[in-house]
């Protein structure tokens, strides 16, 4: 039988055939397809609880890479698959593992506004401020997307662990609250505002969050009067914005 077999097997959720296989031919079971995948790769692709058990079970390795870096964990929480994000965990997956652009599992959980599947990694130890190779955080991706809760979840770890930095700046300068108001997400602004996000802080081009032009036109506008009437103007925002923490760097 080829590897092929396992891998679309997994992939199809065929739990039967995936057993038939690995019976006959035990070396299958971290057989890599031609871009690295393993049976594990693509039982976390389809969600297959059943065929995720099954190759653990069996000793299956949890952590291979395959040909960009992606381990199952990253293609699990990015895939939204909750219960083999835990299943994988509970094996010992490494939490904190970087692909070939330096994401980790957490990145991909904020890009996709996973917040459940956020709250567990945080709770398991996910290094809450990351940088990838464009010197983004978590944060940054979840500024980029909007994602209220998910902001929430990093801005709220477990006590005693890490806070979140909330005025990281990536490869362009941008922080997190720069990308916020970029594509207009005022109260993802807000909320970054109110948790003590620096407003004054510039990018490399010299703007501020609120001097970005972004998406442009009206919903910019509206982003922008949402964010003063909510937290005051940018030069007296530290009195107008009487929830605002320190900043943190």
């Amino acid at each position: 039988m080829s590897a092929l077999s396992i891998h679309t097997a997994a992939l199809n959720s065929q739990t039967g055939l995936v057993r038939s296989l690995l019976s006959q031919d035990s070396e299958l079971l971290n057989a890599q397809d031609v871009d690295g995948r393993t049976p594990l790769h693509w039982a976390a692709t389809s969600g297959s609880l059943d065929i995720t058990r099954y190759l653990l079970d069996n000793k299956a390795a949890v952590d291979i890479p395959d040909n960009s870096g992606w381990t199952p964990l990253h293609i699990a929480v990015s895939a939204g698959h909750e219960d083999i994000v835990r299943e994988l965990l509970g094996a010992g997956s490494d939490i904190k593992r970087t692909n070939d652009k330096g994401l980790t599992p957490l990145h991909y959980a904020a890009s996709k506004s996973r917040v459940d599947i956020g709250k567990l990694l945080v709770a398991r130890g996910a290094d809450i401020n990351a940088r990838d190779k464009a010197n983004q955080t978590p944060l940054h991706r979840a500024a980029t997307t909007g994602s209220i809760g998910f902001i929430n979840v990093l801005l709220n770890p477990p006590e005693g662990s890490p806070k979140t930095r909330l005025n990281p700046a990536d490869r362009m300068g941008n922080s997190p609250l720069h990308l916020a108001m970029e594509s207009a997400y005022a109260e993802a602004a807000c909320l970054l505002i109110e948790a003590g996000a620096d407003r004054t802080r510039e990018n490399l081009d010299g703007e501020t969050p609120e001097a970005l032009e972004g998406v442009g036109g009206q919903e910019q506008r509206r982003a922008r009067a949402y964010v003063i009437e909510r937290c005051g103007k940018t030069l007296d925002a530290s009195i107008a914005c009487v929830h605002c923490g320190p900043n943190l760097l």
